[in-house]
């Protein structure tokens, strides 16, 4: 653990018997930590020592609080006024009784949380904790809006028309989600990205749907910049910055501080809550393990593709870091939850991209949603040539569905893969997913479509909220 230095100790312990500091070492204190509030680099460290040290005990890994201590991300400050030099202050010194109706003054912080930092340890943690509260409150990620209709797709081929943005129109979805290949860019030159972006732009159904639904994006491949790239893409940050810029992402938003693309919100007053979460199944995700070419090829044509299932224990499709946020959410209250994943999830191993291709991490969701005790949960997927519904019963504490998008704008070549889980039949012509929720009904009906690019019905499942629970 970091140490102080013999100099630091001495004005620190000089500063605690004086009682208070004067405004002229606050000052001097916070210039420090004002510097590295501004250094993304500063308020990662901080974080470093944050999860690492005494505070997760009383402030729960993300700040959120628990018990023993308040909440560090909420609009209310116990001690101080929420500005750089208070919170630094309150780190300095720490307390012997604490404040709040909800402690009943009966939480006490010692000076450093007990910990042994240097100064360029206090200023990081100080930068990290002031973070917490802004990043909050220029992303907040809950809205009172009641969300009934959502449509959903993915891979966008930018040189060719797109029709099926004025079918999705017609539909006035209050919420449109992307699951990936927004663009069929596939490079890994940057400036190449980013025309490829400047293509869907000008299409004038996507940009007049921008203006009248809210979009929550997540990337998959070839909008990420490297065909099945993962963690191995070196260029994976700067790609990030062009997908945020190009979905107009806020400057303090947690995705412009973070690893990967990984977001959530939830809308609606609870009884008609609902739960977007987006995952990231790029930035942090392993290597895949691949069959022969020619192997490749026989699989080729029978709709599979040339990845081998990686059991390896050390396979990721998430990294560590994004684990825990996913828990996180999943422990926060909502009617109807939607996981937006880039890759299919239930359907069965076909050799393609897949969380089958990485069974302990599959098996690692199902088990966070039963240990979370996460109800309501449908699953969002693309990624595949054709559209897919899949079920899977007995591996988790009720059913869980996996609506998969084909493309938007281009009939799938590929041969339908098999799928042991599939319920009805699969489709390759393109369209999009579309819910409706009817919340008004006592026990909330969900309605999930694939519509092809004319409007037409290519599948539909019904389903109550009652059969996403725990039987």
């Amino acid at each position: 653990m970091p140490r102080i230095g013999s100099d630091v100790r001495r004005r620190r312990r000089r500063f605690l018997r004086l009682g208070t500091l004067p405004v002229v070492v606050l000052a001097w204190a916070a210039a420090p930590a004002l510097g590295a509030a501004a250094d993304p680099a500063a308020v990662e460290r901080g974080a470093v020592i944050y999860r690492g040290g005494t505070c997760p005990v009383c402030h729960h890994w993300e700040g959120q609080g628990n018990r023993r201590g308040p909440d560090l991300t909420d609009e209310e400050w116990l001690h101080g006024d929420g500005s750089l030099a208070a919170v630094r202050t309150a780190i300095e010194t720490g307390f012997r009784h604490g404040a709040g109706r909800r402690f009943g003054g009966k939480y006490e912080m010692w000076p450093l949380g007990g910990m042994e930092l240097d100064e360029g340890d206090v200023d990081a943690l100080t930068a990290y904790v002031w973070s917490l509260h802004r990043r909050r409150r220029a992303a907040d990620t809950l809205t009172r809006e009641v969300v009934s209709r959502i449509a959903f797709g993915s891979s966008a081929d930018q040189d060719r028309a797109q029709p099926v943005w004025d079918t999705v129109l017609a539909l006035r979805p209050q919420l449109t989600l992307m699951l990936g290949n927004s663009v069929l860019a596939g490079t890994e030159d940057m400036q190449q990205l980013r025309l490829q972006y400047d293509k869907l732009t000008a299409k004038p159904g996507f940009a007049e749907l921008r203006r009248q639904s809210r979009f929550l994006a997540t990337w998959n491949d070839l909008d990420f910049g490297r065909e099945d790239g993962g963690a191995d893409f070196e260029k994976r940050a700067e790609s990030q910055e062009i997908f945020l810029d190009f979905w107009n992402e806020p400057t303090g938003s947690p995705r412009r501080q973070q690893q990967g693309v990984y977001a959530a919100q939830r809308f609606g007053p609870p009884g008609r809550r609902l739960q977007v979460i987006l995952l990231d199944t790029r930035y942090g995700r392993g290597p895949l393990w691949r069959v022969s070419p020619d192997e490749a090829r026989r699989r080729e044509l029978l709709g599979m593709g040339p990845y081998l299932a990686n059991d390896h224990e050390r396979a990721r499709m998430l990294s560590e870091e994004q684990w825990r946020w996913l828990e996180e959410q999943l422990r926060q209250p909502a009617d109807l939850r939607l996981i937006a994943t880039s890759i299919p999830f239930v359907m069965e191993f076909t050799g393609r991209e897949s969380w089958a291709n990485m069974p302990n991490e599959r098996q690692r969701l199902i088990d966070l949603v039963r240990d979370t005790g996460a109800t309501g949960l449908l699953l969002l997927s693309g990624d595949t040539p054709w559209a897919d519904v899949s079920r899977l019963d007995g591996e988790a504490p009720y059913p869980l569905w996996d609506f998969t998008s084909g493309p938007l704008n281009r009939r799938g070549t590929a041969g339908i893969g098999p799928n042991r889980h599939r319920v009805g039949q699969a489709t390759r012509e393109p369209g999009f997913g579309y819910i409706e929720v009817d919340w008004t009904a006592a026990d909330p009906e969900v309605r999930v479509e694939v519509r092809s690019v004319a409007n037409r019905r290519l599948l539909r499942q019904t389903l109550r909220l009652s059969e996403l629970q725990p039987k």
